[in-house]
């Protein structure tokens, strides 16, 4: 499986940059990308390992949190 980049702007919009199929190599991405990346627009960089593209995206999604107790019928 490889490593898919991410950059997640402010407003949650998750955008694929990039993939590596090592992690080295990845990781080195991810910091270049956060050393160059001025904080102006909140944007984050992510590194994720995944199957595929989508699989990532719904990884790094941001989920609502369910108050619902499991068996709390």
């Amino acid at each position: 499986m490889p490593f898919f980049i991410f950059k997640i702007s402010a407003d949650n919009k998750i955008e694929y940059l990039d993939e590596e199929e090592k992690y080295r190599p990845a990781r080195e991405k991810v910091r270049n990308l956060r050393a160059s990346h001025t904080a102006d627009d909140g944007a984050t960089y992510r590194m994720i390992f995944a199957n595929s593209v989508g699989q990532g995206e719904i990884l790094l999604s941001p989920t609502e949190h369910d108050e619902k107790i499991i068996g709390d019928d």
